[in-house]
């Protein structure tokens, strides 16, 4: 059953019929066991991790590369934390209600809980429904407005939204299908890269497209050194970076000149980072969770220095997370959302902040409604969330609802 969710935000569910195939498109919803009312926490137990009674923690794990710590306690007022993570790992975070713990950690240094985290400061509000109700759509912010491109339900659709007139106007086609695409912004134009042609099968293209708004009109551009699918894209110092997801390579990021109209490979990631979100803050790019397939929400971040080429590993966030929306806002960084691909399967609704100077992280007001595949943008001291759906490892049910957080 799907959690409560706000009236304006059912009203704009939309039930459509699953696609076959991909890890986002088809499948049916992991159901999550509820005690004292809250969601449990997922079990990652690596070798040598084993489940424990509700209420204590799980022990220890000893998985090469990022093994879990055994399950957590459920079901129990007051349930333990979770297991210590293993070789590579971290240890499982809290779940979001009594009695329930988070699970241990996956490859890489994923962890978190598959309930959603504790409340804080902050508010929602919501702005016109989008025309195209989607989910694993793209994103990117140019001149004061947020661009919107593909994803299951619209694939072929490209729409922008003014927020101060608070409306939606219909631009030319994308000039192929996509799904799971990135998008970015530089020197007034847009582009979009990767993705899928919508089978729902994870294959990625190498195609890079540009939007010229005064034209209203794409052209293509270089193609990408290597394909990627459910990447993200940011603009810094006058170029594209288009990092982690899925393809050859996965961990090489890459990097777009347009006056060349070539892209190249800069530093690679410590991990692949699947349905990864990004953001620029200070000169830097921060690659923040993601996945490496099922079994796997991380809890890590990593940190890009373009001056040195080279990435360095940030504080960890409190809930694993995948297929969710990021954004900078006042020199800190705000996650919200995304999947969690460890049984039970769920769908988060945590916000979470990272104040970049003391290098912790805090929880905020919760989405309105758990939500996945999401595309996010900050724009004017906010964070807009577009689109998304409900259950996980899913399309459907998807949402046109246009989220906007007041930090």
């Amino acid at each position: 059953m799907l959690p409560a969710l706000g009236p304006v935000l059912i009203a704009t569910l939309v039930l459509a019929g699953a696609c076959s195939g991909g890890d986002d498109d088809d499948g049916a919803a992991g159901s999550s066991a509820a005690g004292n009312g809250g969601i449990t926490g997922a079990s990652g137990a690596g070798a040598g991790g084993s489940a424990t009674p509700a209420g204590s923690g799980g022990g220890a794990g000893n998985g090469v590369g990022g093994g879990g710590g055994g399950s957590s306690g459920s079901a129990a007022a007051g349930g333990g934390a979770g297991g210590a993570g293993g070789s590579g790992g971290t240890a499982g975070s809290a779940g979001s209600t009594a009695g329930n713990a988070g699970s241990a950690a996956g490859v890489g240094g994923s962890a978190g809980s598959a309930g959603s985290g504790p409340t804080g400061p902050g508010s929602w509000t919501q702005g016109k429904v989008m025309p195209t109700i989607r989910t694993e759509l793209a994103v990117a912010e140019l001149d004061g407005k947020i661009y919107v491109a593909g994803g299951f339900g619209g694939l072929n659709a490209f729409e922008v939204y003014d927020p101060t007139a608070d409306s939606w106007a219909s631009l030319a086609d994308l000039p192929e299908n996509r799904e799971h695409p990135s998008l970015a912004a530089l020197r007034g134009k847009i582009y979009m890269m990767g993705g899928g042609t919508g089978s729902g099968l994870g294959g990625a293209t190498d195609a890079t497209f540009e939007y010229d708004p005064a034209a209203d009109a794409w052209m293509p551009r270089g193609l990408l050194v290597h394909p990627r699918y459910a990447s993200a894209a940011v603009t810094l110092d006058d170029h594209i970076y288009l990092l982690g997801g899925t393809g050859q390579q996965p961990q090489v990021m890459q990097r777009y000149d347009a006056d060349m109209d070539r892209w190249e490979p800069r530093a690679a990631l410590s991990v692949v980072r699947d349905h990864v979100a990004a953001v620029v803050l200070n000169g830097k790019i921060y690659a923040l969770a993601g996945r490496m397939g099922v079994g796997s929400a991380y809890t890590s971040m990593e940190v890009y220095d373009p001056a040195m080429d080279e990435w360095s590993p940030g504080p960890d966030m409190k809930d694993g997370r995948a297929g969710f929306g990021a954004a900078a806002i006042d020199g800190r960084i705000y996650v919200a959302g995304g999947e969690v691909l460890i049984q039970p399967f769920s769908v988060r609704d945590s916000v979470e902040e990272l104040d970049v100077a003391a290098g912790t992280w805090s929880f905020k007001t919760k989405l309105p409604g758990p939500l996945h595949g999401i595309g996010a943008a900050a724009l004017g001291g906010k964070m807009y969330v577009l689109g998304g759906a409900a259950n996980p490892a899913s399309a459907t049910p998807r949402t046109g609802v246009v989220n906007v957080f007041q930090p």
